[in-house]
């Protein structure tokens, strides 16, 4: 089953759901939906891979990729990968948590977006 992705949003703040297998032949379009749904005025985003089966080096590409950009901006990248998760021991291998921090639940994530949106400057109007 290759990769379906669905957003919800908390605090202003999107949550991608990633449902399936993420490899080289839909990175592309997760790439697309995940930068789309992200504003610059977020504190972060949330990316749930709880029902996530499968996830190779383009995916692993596209987290890193995806979570410098927001770094870079001041934003912050959550994963939510619980322990029995199968993509959980390559995210760990790869060291993500120096890049994005795991969440072993959606209800963990959200409060940690929550305190660094807490910490973050309102944004001002342009």
């Amino acid at each position: 089953m290759l990769a379906d992705v669905h957003f919800d949003e908390v605090d202003g703040n999107p949550i991608a759901r990633v449902r399936g297998e993420v490899d080289m032949s839909n990175v592309a379009e997760l790439r697309t939906a995940l930068q789309g749904a992200v504003e610059q005025v977020a504190a972060g985003v949330i990316v749930d891979f709880s029902q996530t089966l499968y996830l190779d080096s383009a995916g692993l590409h596209f987290i890193f990729a995806i979570g410098k950009r927001l770094r870079d901006r001041g934003q912050r990248l959550y994963l939510v990968v619980p322990k029995e998760s199968p993509v959980a021991a390559v995210l760990e291998i790869v060291g993500i948590e120096s890049l994005a921090p795991r969440c072993e639940t959606l209800d963990d994530a959200i409060a940690r977006l929550r305190a660094h949106a807490a910490d973050v400057p309102p944004h001002a109007p342009t």
